[in-house]
């Protein structure tokens, strides 16, 4: 019985299998259906048709929106990225910009000293360079005049204070120098190629704004357009979506079954599919009839354990009538016994009155 029940539980695996492949077949030739012009005349398969189309047209609609959601999603997202990307480069610009400037102060601060600047940039250097310039000089007279002093040590401690607070300084000079556009009134012929690095800085940092101004009004456009909780709708739509196809997938697997029940007077060009139809379906109603034969043999198979069940039970049965019946006759033989027995004492008795 237990190889029965194997057969039938694979049978079923079977006939699964075939369903499946006979339910994409009914699709496919739903979708051959519907792309031809010819809707026919049968009222139910015209109807059928209808809804299928109508279902078809609401899964697309679907799977458009969530299509849009989605690039909605990818496009804030890679706008993102690509300002964060854009935004680094900027900094790691800045660091390379900061050098450059730092030089041209440099280069600006030593004229300053030689007072050889160019008329113009001292304008612009001076309320920087001037309190710092008279401090160090005034610093450096008194630790020379005062040798092994106190004094001494004091001026040159304030003095290396200062010309650490100097690279800020030359920093904000060179700024401002490039700013204006005046560096070319410095000797940069003394810094071999600061001249190409700082206009190398200027048009990579001119480029990056662009890049970065392009990206941002494409971020605000898309930001004036924004969904509420993006995500959330991505998820939602591609629920409807799901649905709308299972639904879309019914009608169209429907429209082809009815289209199959209707196969004479269907289009030569679908016989592949209409052939393969009748394969799956004649296979499954052979896999059906086998599983019904192989339960009508289990039953019997029960059945007939029952019956020798019931055979052994009716043999015990008559054992135990018969054992019954052998210690039914014991018990009258003895009671009999018993009874002449008694016959016989009342006998003896009353013959010993007599005497």
């Amino acid at each position: 019985m237990a190889n029965l029940q194997r057969e039938i539980a694979y049978r079923r695996r079977q006939i699964t299998i075939h369903e499946e492949d006979l339910a994409s077949l009914y699709g496919e030739l739903g979708q051959l259906g519907f792309q031809s012009e010819d809707e026919g005349s049968d009222t139910v398969v015209v109807e059928q048709r209808q809804r299928y189309k109508e279902a078809l047209a609401q899964w697309q609609e679907a799977e458009h929106s969530h299509q849009q959601i989605a690039l909605y999603i990818r496009q804030i997202e890679d706008r993102s990225r690509k300002i964060g990307e854009i935004e680094a480069d900027i900094k790691r610009l800045g660091v390379e910009e900061d050098q450059v400037h730092a030089q041209l102060g440099a280069i600006a601060w030593e004229a300053y000293g030689f007072n050889v600047l160019a008329h113009r940039i001292r304008e612009l250097c001076h309320p920087i360079f001037a309190a710092p310039e008279q401090k160090m000089r005034t610093l450096n007279a008194r630790a020379n005049a005062q040798r092994g002093s106190l004094m001494r040590k004091i001026a040159l401690a304030r003095l290396q204070r200062l010309r650490a607070h100097l690279n800020e300084l030359l920093l904000e000079a060179g700024r401002a120098i490039a700013a204006a556009g005046w560096e070319e009134d410095l000797d940069l012929g003394r810094a071999g190629g600061l001249g190409e690095a700082l206009s190398s800085v200027r048009r990579r940092g001119q480029e990056l704004g662009e890049e970065l101004e392009l990206h941002k009004s494409a971020m605000a456009k898309l930001k004036s357009e924004e969904l509420s909780s993006p995500k959330a709708k991505l998820a939602q739509s591609e629920e409807r979506t799901r649905q709308a196809k299972a639904v879309c997938d019914v009608q169209g697997r429907e429209y082809g079954r009815l289209l199959y029940e209707r196969r004479d007077e269907m289009a030569q060009v679908w016989e592949s599919q209409l052939r393969q139809i009748t394969l799956h379906r004649n296979r499954i109603l052979m896999l059906q009839q086998e599983i019904r034969q192989l339960r009508n043999q289990i039953k019997a198979e029960e059945l007939e354990a029952q019956i020798e069940v019931e055979r052994r039970r009716i043999a015990h049965l008559r054992s135990s009538m018969e054992s019954a019946h052998r210690q039914i006759v014991s018990l009258d033989d003895s009671i009999a016994d018993k009874v002449r027995r008694i016959e016989a004492l009342r006998a003896a008795g009353e013959e010993s009155d007599d005497g």
